[in-house]
């Protein structure tokens, strides 16, 4: 299974669609397998009824089809084991919380009985982190669960909460910008990117904050043009 991913780039579209849940990949996916069907047809079926021309140009465009799918397919992968890298590290990071240790110095007779005290003080602490970060994990799965199957609202309640809980998360920040863009909040989509890129280690998500700004400013482009189509 670990090898599954890179299968998927074998198949134009079909790493876009199983490791992103981009429906643009299952369109790619089936135009490739029209074109690759034709090619077939054109160069079994149709042999001696169609020009060699014909047949050479519909082998040529499935060629490049696939090659083209293929380096698609394997720069999506390598992107989405950085993504996947990046998610790993966020379990090491430190999460700053407000519970506060009360610590009691009576009692501590000797220098051991307070070295057991500190330990145990940042074992709970180190225990509350660990569990914080379990929790914000889950609300962050289950919210991107809720996005591909776009359930908006179920998501965005389970991001406010990951967020909440753990304003540092950025990968559930990120996925709220998209979700702003899908549910067609533009302004605050384009509010919540400034906020992102203030937060240390936002630079390591550039590919996909510039990947937003592009859609948000195809979409506000179209809508603009729209607007002076209708008013003319």
């Amino acid at each position: 299974m670990r090898h599954m991913k890179w299968i998927t780039c074998g198949w134009p579209g079909l790493s876009r669609l199983w490791l992103n849940g981009q429906w643009t990949g299952l369109a790619v996916a089936a135009g490739f397998g029209v074109v690759f069907n034709t090619a077939i047809i054109l160069q079994l079926k149709l042999a001696g009824q169609v020009s060699e021309s014909v047949q050479h140009a519909g082998f040529f465009l499935t060629l490049v089809f696939w090659i083209g799918g293929c380096i698609d397919g394997i720069l999506v992968t390598i992107q989405y084991q950085h993504q996947q890298k990046l998610g790993k590290q966020r379990h090491s990071e430190v999460v700053n919380t407000d519970a506060v240790v009360t610590k009691s110095s009576s009692g501590l007779a000797s220098s051991d009985d307070g070295k057991k005290l500190n330990d145990s003080s940042d074992t709970e602490e180190e225990n509350t982190t660990e569990s914080l970060q379990s929790r914000t994990d889950d609300l962050f799965v289950r919210a991107r669960n809720q996005y591909l199957k776009g359930n908006w609202l179920q998501c965005e309640v389970l991001l406010d909460s990951a967020i909440e809980d753990y304003p540092g998360d950025l990968e559930s920040r990120l996925l709220r910008i998209s979700l702003l863009r899908m549910t067609r909040r533009y302004e605050e989509a384009l509010l919540e990117i400034t906020r992102f890129q203030q937060w240390d280690g936002s630079s390591k998500w550039s590919f996909e904050v510039a990947r937003e700004v592009e859609l948000l400013d195809r979409i506000l482009s179209d809508l603009e043009d729209s607007e002076i189509t209708h008013a003319a």
